[in-house]
């Protein structure tokens, strides 16, 4: 971007913001051509409490299908979606507001301008897509009253990573436009959840990879929204309304992909999902969401599931699985998963001491096996003495440390065996 386009701007976003009670100056009356070409788009100029923005409707049958769910799905998951409500609240499919913001700029200070703003809700007709996009800087109030009018109607906000960039740099900008801001609503950030479920089976976990991946959504000719920036400056040096389609398309399959993904989230909050078709991987990940969420039926069968899988699908699963059940007292589950661990990792150098030690303590301290403690006890020793001993010089302090341990948990594990023969 050149600095004469940069400082341009500038001036456009100061104007809007500062000085004293100032107002945006009323944009300049659109010319015919541009006209032509933002309605190409789908674009109206229309009036709201604050002047005239462009605003662009897309409506989606309940029969229309994005990815592996059609619109109407979500009609049946309003009161599952309601479990995630920290509050207790009651969630209808008509209370979300579906969020996304195309801006100027990553950060949140005072010069990054959303230049464009969609939303989408779910009526049992449909689903519509609402686009707010400013010519100018000048018209961003226009566009922040309108969003102002249509929040109210909602209960809940639905966004991807919208908690701590997309809303708060909405609010800001109702601030430094000194207008009201809007009352922040419950919010349904869906980054979270997606990095509980899959960040460790997916390389990223970014809305377009999250689509890819769990919602069968394979976009075509997209314009990443990193170039939305780059792109909306073009627009403003030549005003060429079709350097913004692409941004325009991106942000509408943004907002879609938001209720696909409600859709999917809200069938695995009403456990409507087939564990064993998931990757184990994938199944702890849901098992320990459930049990953050509070689910416990829900997390002990996608645990027990995982149990009974055989070692070559599921073993690298089982330590967590053994956690799970050690949190509920199952000691018996717990044992058969650290031995069936052991086993599996029996004669490998890299094999984890962390099933041996548990096996030890749960055999000496819950099950009441001496014998059996001492022996996991021993296997641990060699485990530990065996990888410090290929350690580089000095040794590995915390390695050193856990030998120590070790060494006095078989001394006094051979004193009570020795007790208990007599």
């Amino acid at each position: 971007m050149s600095g004469g386009l940069r400082e341009r701007l500038g001036r456009l976003t100061r104007s809007a913001g500062g000085g004293e009670k100032e107002r945006p100056a009323a944009p300049a009356p659109q010319q015919e051509p541009e006209a032509e070409e933002w309605a190409r788009l789908g674009f109206e100029l229309r009036p709201g409490p604050e002047g005239a923005c462009l605003v662009r409707d897309a409506v989606y049958g309940a029969a229309h299908r994005h990815g592996d769910f059609a619109v109407a799905d979500l009609g049946e998951l309003g009161g599952a979606l309601s479990r995630l409500d920290p509050a207790g609240r009651v969630v209808e499919p008509e209370g979300l507001l579906f969020l996304d913001t195309e801006t100027t700029g990553l950060g949140q200070g005072a010069g990054n301008v959303p230049f464009l703003i969609g939303a989408g809700w779910w009526t049992p007709g449909g689903f519509t897509v609402r686009q707010y996009l400013i010519r100018h800087p000048g018209e961003e109030a226009a566009m922040l009253g309108m969003l102002s009018e249509l929040l109210p109607r909602f209960t809940h906000l639905v966004t991807y990573n919208g908690r701590t960039f997309d809303w708060p740099l909405v609010k800001n900008r109702y601030v430094l436009h000194r207008m009201p801001q809007p009352k922040d609503p419950a919010h349904f950030d869906f980054l979270y959840p997606s990095r509980s479920l899959w960040r460790t089976t997916m390389p990223s976990v970014r809305l377009g990879a999250v689509e890819e991946a769990k919602l069968g959504v394979f976009r075509v000719d997209d314009v990443p929204g990193s170039m939305a920036p780059a792109l909306y400056f073009q627009y403003l040096a030549e005003r060429d309304v079709s350097v913004l389609e692409g941004v325009v398309r991106h942000n509408e399959t943004d907002i879609v992909t938001l209720l696909a993904l409600a859709i999917h989230f809200g069938r695995l909050l009403d456990a409507r999902v087939e564990l064993d078709a998931l990757p184990a991987a994938e199944l702890i990940r849901l098992a320990l969401w459930y049990e953050r969420l509070g689910f416990e039926a829900e997390a002990v069968s996608a645990v027990d599931a995982l149990a009974r899988r055989p070692a070559i699908d599921a073993s690298d699963a089982w330590e967590e699985a053994a956690q799970f059940y050690k949190r509920r007292k199952r000691w018996d589950d717990a044992v058969r998963l650290w031995r069936a661990i052991a086993e599996e990792h029996a004669g490998r150098f890299a094999a984890r001491l962390e099933p041996y030690i548990e096996l030890a303590v749960a055999y000496e301290h819950r099950i009441k096996d001496v014998n059996a403690a001492l022996q996991w006890t021993d296997e641990a020793l060699r485990l530990a003495e065996q990888r410090l001993s290929l350690a580089r010089a000095g040794g590995d302090a915390r390695l050193r440390e856990l030998l120590r341990e070790l060494r006095k948990r078989k001394e006094r594990l051979a004193r009570k065996s020795g007790a208990t023969s007599l």
